[in-house]
């Protein structure tokens, strides 16, 4: 049960995460660059930008969602 909790956290975290970057892509597109192309127009620097914050949120995401589902429902002990 503990191994489920662990991979459900994983993949909690990354759906969130990924669900962040492309909300986040297209609200830059609406305000910034007002309905004209996208950010992938911009510039490749640009893009490779995001990909790579993307994934690096992403894995960050994961380890934190897999921790909480590792350490939720540990209750201390009492001697």
């Amino acid at each position: 049960m503990k191994l489920v909790k662990i991979v459900v956290g994983i993949a909690v975290g990354a759906v969130l995460t990924t669900a962040f970057a492309w909300v986040g892509l297209y609200l830059f597109g609406i305000f910034v660059l007002h309905g004209e192309g996208s950010l992938f127009d911009a510039s490749r620097t640009a893009e490779n930008t995001f990909f790579i914050a993307w994934f690096a949120l992403t894995v960050v995401a994961s380890i934190l969602g897999g921790y909480v589902g590792y350490a939720s429902g540990e209750k201390p002990r009492e001697s």
